[in-house]
């Protein structure tokens, strides 16, 4: 709920910026601990790290202007803005998967292994990075006089933004109207699916269960919680699907899919002993 966490000079530090910066280094910090576990080189999955950072968040910020292409068009200073709020995870993950891959390859390490052991650090900066989303007043629900929350207007929030635009709010309101806190709401079920990872961590007996079942879970979640989100009328697909939900559909459907696949797999390599 505070934009801006403090300024020297001309210079603003956004909470957002902050808490993704926060989410990079927990998940780091966990990837490398779990990867010296396993017996793989430090030094390999930090570079690796970084190669997903920087593809993550040009992956991220792509998918984000191109379903927002009608404003940043005409504000193309804007795009490079990410500081100020403005990643879609999926476009994220995409980037960021299809960059792994290759590095992975480059560097002859196995890729389901090496998932396996990134896929809690996924759910963690997952559950950091949307506290950096409620703090920055985006990623907001719909509007809810019992359960909703209000956001001040000092830093001028997407929230407080949008319904000033919409016609909601007069100017000179001091918050906005109050909306579900559905950025709470998702930081709280990735880290519950942090916990659960790092448990069946212990038990699973096949590479690619981990990653797998991280982004079964996280597609599912994010696709319940999409349906309390608030969306303008062009971010919706067939009547009645958020371009989000829409892709989470996809990814799970992948995800379910490997999974079983996987299952199949070890179960007939058990018989075969």
């Amino acid at each position: 709920m505070h934009r801006i966490l403090f300024h020297i000079g001309p210079v603003y530090v956004y909470a957002y910026g902050v808490m993704l910066a926060l989410a990079f280094v927990a998940g780091a910090y966990l990837a490398v601990a779990r990867a010296k576990r396993e017996g793989l080189a430090s030094e390999k999955i930090i570079d690796l790290v970084f190669v997903v950072l920087i593809a993550s968040l040009v992956g991220a910020r792509l998918m984000f202007v191109l379903l927002n292409s009608g404003y940043y068009l005409s504000h193309p200073v804007e795009i490079f803005k990410i500081w100020e709020g403005g990643l879609v995870f999926y476009g994220g993950f995409i980037g960021g998967f299809l960059m792994s891959v290759w590095f992975l390859k480059r560097n002859q390490l196995k890729i389901w292994k090496v998932a396996d052991i990134l896929a809690p650090s996924l759910a963690l900066g997952a559950s950091i990075g949307r506290i950096g989303c409620f703090l920055n007043g985006c990623c907001y629900g719909k509007i809810s006089s019992a359960w909703g929350m209000r956001f001040p207007a000092q830093g001028e929030p997407p929230v407080y933004t949008r319904q000033l635009l919409d016609g909601l709010l007069s100017y000179g309101a001091q918050r906005s109207l109050p909306v579900l806190p559905t950025q709470l709401y998702e930081a709280f079920a990735y880290f519950v699916l942090f916990l659960f990872l790092l448990r069946l961590d212990r038990h699973k007996k096949s590479e690619g269960v981990l990653f797998w079942n991280f982004v079964f879970l996280y597609s599912i979640a994010r696709f319940i919680i999409e349906g309390f989100r608030y969306y303008e009328t062009n971010f919706i697909v067939f009547g009645f699907l958020t371009v989000s939900q829409f892709i989470s559909m996809v990814f799970a459907l992948i995800a379910f899919v490997c999974l079983v696949r996987i299952t199949t797999q070890s179960l007939a390599g058990a018989e075969k002993k």
